[in-house]
C-alpha cells in the first residue's frame, strides 16, 4: 500500500471510532434546533469523503523520462532517453515535531497570557518556520488574522476569547 492509501484508511477507521461515539448523543435538545448531533455527523461525513478520496488518488509517477545529450555517438534511439527513477521523499519528522511544539507553546502562551498575544506569537512563527523570512510581513498577517478571528468570535458571535491566567 502506499502511504495516502495507509494514512486514508487511518483515517476511516479514527472516522468509524468517532461516529459509534457520537451515535450516544441525543438527536435534539430543543425542537426546531439541529441538535448536538449534527455537527459532528457533517465533520465526519466530510471526513470520510475526503478519506475516500484520499484512498483513490494515484500517486505521481515514481519515474520520469528525461532526455540525454544529443552529442553523444550512439545511433540508438533508446539510449536518447533513459528512465530515471525519482527517489521517494522523505517525510520531515524532524520539522514536523518542530511545528508542533511551537503549536504547544502557542496554547500554552494562550492559557497564559491570552488568545491575542498567544495566537499572534505562534502564527508568526509557524509562518516564520515555513518559509516567511519577512518578519513584519508573518506579524502583520498573524495579527490581521487573530483581529479576525477576536472580531468573529467575541464581537458577532458574542463568544469570549480566554483573557489569560496571568492578567
Amino acid at each position: 500500500m502506499k502511504h495516502n492509501r495507509i494514512i486514508a484508511v487511518i483515517l476511516l477507521i479514527f472516522i468509524g471510532w468517532w461516529a459509534y461515539l457520537t451515535t450516544q448523543l441525543p438527536e435534539t435538545t430543543m425542537p426546531g434546533e439541529p441538535g448536538p448531533k449534527f455537527f459532528p455527523a457533517v465533520i465526519l461525513g466530510l471526513m470520510a469523503v475526503f478519506s475516500v478520496l484520499l484512498f483513490f488518488t494515484k500517486d505521481k509517477k515514481d519515474t520520469a523520462m528525461v532526455k540525454t545529450d544529443e552529442t553523444d555517438d550512439t545511433d540508438d534511439a533508446e539510449d536518447a532517453e533513459k528512465e530515471v527513477e525519482k527517489k521517494e521523499e522523505v517525510f520531515p519528522i524532524f520539522s514536523a515535531l518542530k511545528l508542533f511544539a511551537v503549536f504547544f507553546v502557542g496554547i500554552v502562551l494562550v492559557y497564559f497570557l491570552g488568545f491575542n498575544i498567544g495566537m499572534i506569537f505562534g502564527l508568526t512563527v509557524m509562518l516564520w518556520m515555513i518559509g516567511w523570512r519577512l518578519f513584519p510581513r508573518a506579524i502583520l498577517f498573524s495579527a490581521a488574522v487573530t483581529l479576525a478571528v477576536y472580531f468573529l468570535f467575541d464581537w458577532l458571535l458574542k463568544i469570549p476569547l480566554p483573557k489569560g491566567s496571568l492578567f
